[in-house]
């Protein structure tokens, strides 16, 4: 994975509605529910696989459209049409 990887799923993450803030050398990203700040969670990257700060893998790496889907859903947030 690279940084090309990582702002596709902040791209994606932003699409749903949710606030990212990317930390480029870290490969991770934090991401907020902009209506609740308490709905926070840092997603990395580990390995192959997109994984939350609980180790909780969201996803694999080329399929960060679905990760982001899953994101949102943990976050409580729906998918802006």
């Amino acid at each position: 994975m690279d940084n090309t990887d990582l702002q596709q799923l902040a791209r994606h993450l932003e699409n749903h509605g949710l606030q990212v803030t990317t930390d480029a050398p870290g490969m991770r990203l934090t991401v907020t529910n902009p209506l609740n700040s308490r709905l926070t969670e840092t997603i990395a990257a580990a390995d192959d696989r997109w994984a939350t700060s609980f180790d909780y893998e969201i996803g694999e790496h080329g399929n960060e459209a679905a990760c982001a889907e899953r994101i949102a859903r943990i976050l409580a947030v729906e998918a802006r049409g």
